[in-house]
């Protein structure tokens, strides 16, 4: 998502010997040892996803892939599970974004995901004033609790509400309601991970929320429109879904 808007982007992650690496031309790809997390997703007719844990994954260290000195404009963690045990390293001067939705999760004998029976536990560890975070309302048990926590300690939240669109946790403890831009779904999975990635793109770019959430909407509505890596849209493409809702 961050490539599509026109970011040089590096990522760090653990990759299997398998996965086609072709997808992932065009970023600074550095790869680490170890297991990745796994999972099967299924969806009713409704959207509502079952998910099962296949593979937990190894941890992921930083470090070690990382130049001395080297610098980000903008910084993402993503743990798909459990990867980071704390909030991994502070960029002095980026923008920093944290989805909580893996962070959230815990399994049950079975290995269907359920939420962290200790999720204001698990997302303060992943947070840090001033940082913003993302979490979607299956996440856990009592979502909006949780994301009012997290802003009282001076975390930007933003709770996702699939096809009810977004509600942002700010740090003067309001908290603001945007509807979902319409769209034609086709494919739930990653729409999330592209809506966050464009909100703190657009964050970066303007230092304004209202902008970032209208923008990070529209990009939302586009990944659900087409599947996998398709849905993934470029800068004019939401531009012209956001110009076509506000007409």
């Amino acid at each position: 998502m961050a490539r599509a808007l026109g970011c040089e982007v590096t990522l760090i992650t653990s990759l299997e010997p398998e996965f086609p690496a072709g997808l992932l031309d065009g970023l600074d790809v550095r790869a680490a040892a170890g297991a990745v997390a796994r999972y099967e997703n299924r969806y009713d007719a409704r959207g509502n996803r079952t998910q099962r844990l296949l593979a937990p994954g190894s941890d992921l260290q930083l470090v070690p892939h990382l130049a001395p000195g080297e610098t980000f404009d903008l910084v993402f963690y993503a743990p798909a599970y459990h990867e980071f045990r704390k909030a991994p390293l502070r960029f002095r001067g980026a923008v920093v974004g944290v989805s909580l939705q893996g962070a959230l999760r815990s399994v049950d004998p079975e290995g269907r995901v359920i939420p962290n029976p200790r999720p204001l536990e698990a997302a303060r560890a992943l947070v840090r004033p001033g940082w913003c975070a993302f979490l979607s309302e299956e996440d856990a048990a009592a979502p909006e609790a949780l994301a009012a926590a997290l802003a009282a300690e001076k975390t930007l939240v933003v709770l996702t509400r699939g096809y009810n669109g977004a509600t942002l946790f700010e740090l003067d403890g309001s908290a603001h309601s945007y509807p979902a831009v319409p769209a034609e779904a086709t494919e739930p999975t990653g729409a999330g991970d592209c809506f966050a990635m464009a909100f703190m793109v657009r964050l970066a770019e303007t230092d304004a929320v209202e902008q970032a959430m209208r923008f990070a909407l529209a990009a939302g509505a586009l990944a659900v429109e087409a599947p996998g890596l398709a849905g993934i849209a470029s800068r004019a493409a939401i531009e012209e879904r956001m110009t076509r809702e506000a007409a």
